[in-house]
């Protein structure tokens, strides 16, 4: 009874006899390629494929994978082997015989050098990596570098085929393995590098751009899994594909290598076409893999550059190279660019105007003496040292106006400054639902948040005083720069203009309508930083003194048309307000003059403003014209919104 071999046995028997074969096949396959079939020497190679074709049949029948087998059917294989071994050796000494060309009879020589190994017993055969070297071809090409290949042909010819098509890395202990593949995928047009075991391998993939990895499995110092395992489990190798090339076939190995990541597994000796499919196929993949990789890094750059923007670090061309790309990233990167560019011109001319801005604010705050004592008929004033509230102590007056006083205070409670308006007794005393009025338009204004607005804390009752607690900014109102400088220059109202219209356009955003917008309720800091105040007090102010045109809080002289004749008030009521203030700022007199409030108010609806050109022929004639247009009496001839307003300040110089 014939002793059964165990399945490693079988699997190292098959990968043993199995090489030989890839070797034949190989070489006689790349000659064939350049031998016609008509002629001897095609024939030849045909017979020598063909004998090769049927000892891979037999070696599979043999020594299936399944690993199932004995040392009969292996006594009864190598005998098989025999007949179509003895054909390819006396086709290979014709061929010898018959052909001049040096390069040719080497390989000729490496195919019958591998079929005298195909019956002999494994532990004869060389130690692997000892095959015959190949001699003035890619095996000895240095590493990385992209050879030319000369191909031999039939009649001493060569034919030189430029690698381009990828970067490939031919991984094999033994070097007939490599040999035979490196002229296979030059030939195709492969730029070809190799390595003779594992930790080569690993040290050029590190060192060096692979497009491709053709990985033998059985080596010696490091094996084609543990190879495997470490690309996929590295960081910047993870993506790069891995072919398995291996004269080990059984179900395992391939299962093994297909679960660490590996793009498919060819057994040796293996299908030309099949081969060439799936080195096509995966390469195919790596560069789609590569430009969504490259696509997501211009992505990031094009994000880190709004972050620039952000920041105003942004220099205009950052993204050149994106900018030149023909998609929609490449459009993106230029409108971005151009946007960009404008923003940091904008931003340039923004700052000279807020530099300006700060000049004339630090000139009226040395000149400016802000009014300190109250009236006598202040009769509702908190004395400087009283506790409002039992939490809130008057330090000192801020200023006054139609609704009441206003004081900084210290909030003991947050241990911090507020400012404190509080409401005449007197205003919410004429219309018992003006209190709740007030505390919705207060929960509106609270609402708002934005650098350019006062922050509205709270509404507060204490002793009979109704109050609104607010952010406390030190500084000059508009007014008191007004009455100090007499007129601004262009660069000052850009400044003003631009930061008062960002400040409206988030309230009105926000559904807050200001109704009160005048030199009065615009505060300035030392860094020229503006700050809008009183949203949702203008509307109960106006609603408890609508009786008395005498008292129309605001003045009419900052009132749109349309609030004027208590028509419905939109937010363009207040980019009529705001046109007046620039004017002012312009000229130094708002556009409109009266001697009483009836007279006034007649100018207003039916009198067209002096043209700021007229009066200060220096203005920008842009800026003179935006500002002219905010004081159209018809609503729909105005900016349609703040936002609209913002955009339009921005373009201008």
């Amino acid at each position: 009874m014939s002793t059964p071999l165990d399945p490693a046995t079988t699997a190292e028997l098959r990968h043993e006899l199995r090489t030989p074969v890839n070797h034949i096949l190989g070489y006689a396959e790349l000659l064939a390629e350049d031998a016609p079939r008509d002629t001897p020497t095609g024939a030849a190679l045909d017979a020598i494929r063909e004998a090769a074709r049927e000892v891979l049949a037999a070696i599979n029948h043999a020594l299936p994978p399944s690993g199932a087998s004995d040392e009969s059917a292996l006594q009864a294989l190598l005998t098989t082997l025999r007949a179509p071994q003895s054909r390819i050796l006396s086709q290979t000494a014709a061929l010898d015989e018959a052909n001049a060309d040096a390069q040719f009879r080497a390989d000729i020589a490496k195919i019958a050098e591998a079929a005298r190994h195909l019956c002999d017993p494994p532990s004869a055969r060389p130690a692997s990596g000892q095959a015959a070297s190949a001699t003035g071809n890619v095996a000895n090409a240095p590493i990385g570098e992209a050879p030319s290949v000369a191909h031999p042909t039939p009649l001493g010819g060569t034919a030189t085929i430029a690698a381009s098509r990828g970067r490939i890395l031919v991984v094999d202990d033994v070097d007939e393995n490599r040999a035979v593949l490196a002229r296979r995928l030059t030939r195709e047009g492969y730029t070809v590098s190799q390595a003779a075991g594992g930790l080569e391998a690993l040290a050029m993939v590190a060192a060096q751009e692979f497009d491709l990895v053709l990985l033998d499995v059985r080596m010696p110092d490091l094996d084609g899994f543990t190879v495997l395992e470490r690309l996929k489990s590295a960081e910047a190798t993870r993506n790069l594909p891995v072919i398995m090339i291996s004269a080990l076939d059984d179900i395992a190995a391939v299962v093994r290598c297909i679960e660490h990541g590996a793009e498919d597994y060819l057994a040796k000796p293996f299908d030309q076409v099949l081969l060439r499919a799936r080195i096509g196929a995966s390469l195919e993949k790596k560069r789609y893999h590569d430009r969504e990789a490259d696509y997501l890094r211009q992505v990031l750059r094009v994000t880190d550059a709004a972050g620039d923007v952000e920041r105003g670090t942004y220099q205009p061309g950052a993204l050149d190279g994106i900018t030149e790309r023909d998609d929609e990233l490449g459009r993106l990167a230029r409108v971005f660019d151009t946007m960009a560019a404008g923003v940091k011109a904008r931003e340039a001319k923004l700052h000279a105007q807020l530099s300006q801005l700060r000049a004339d604010v630090s000139i009226a705050t040395s000149e400016h003496r802000a009014v300190t004592a109250l009236s006598d008929g202040d009769t509702d004033a908190l004395r400087p040292g009283a506790l409002l509230a039992n939490r809130y102590e008057i330090r000192s007056v801020i200023g006054r106006g139609g609704m009441g006083v206003v004081y900084r205070a210290h909030d003991r409670e947050l241990s911090e400054d507020v400012a404190i308006k509080t409401i005449r007794r007197d205003l919410l005393a004429t219309d018992p639902v003006l209190a709740e009025q007030l505390k919705s338009e207060i929960r509106l204004a609270r609402r708002i948040s934005h650098r350019h607005v006062v922050r509205t804390h709270d509404l507060g009752e204490a002793d009979g005083i109704s109050f609104v607690t607010m952010e406390c900014v030190t500084g000059l109102t508009l007014r008191e720069l007004l009455e100090t400088r007499g007129q601004l220059a262009a660069a000052s109202t850009l400044a003003i203009a631009r930061q008062f219209a960002e400040a409206l356009a988030v309230a009105h955003e926000a559904g807050v309508i200001h109704r009160d917008v005048k030199p009065e309720n615009a505060l300035l800091d030392a860094d020229g930083m503006l700050k809008v105040m009183d949203f949702g007090i203008a509307r109960i102010a106006a609603a408890s003194t609508r009786t008395n045109a005498g008292l129309i809080v605001g003045t009419p002289m900052y009132m749109a048309p349309e609030q004027l004749v208590e028509e419905a008030v939109d937010a363009r009521a207040d980019l009529y307000a705001l046109g007046v203030v620039l004017y002012e700022c312009l000229a130094g007199t708002p556009p409109f003059v009266g001697q009483n409030v009836v007279s006034l108010i007649a100018k207003v609806l039916t009198t067209a403003p002096a043209p700021i050109a007229a009066q200060v022929p220096d203005v920008p004639p842009a800026l003179a014209a935006l500002v002219m247009r905010l004081l159209a009496k018809s609503p729909n001839d105005r900016p349609s919104s703040a936002t609209e307003l913002v955009e339009l300040l921005s373009e201008l110089g």
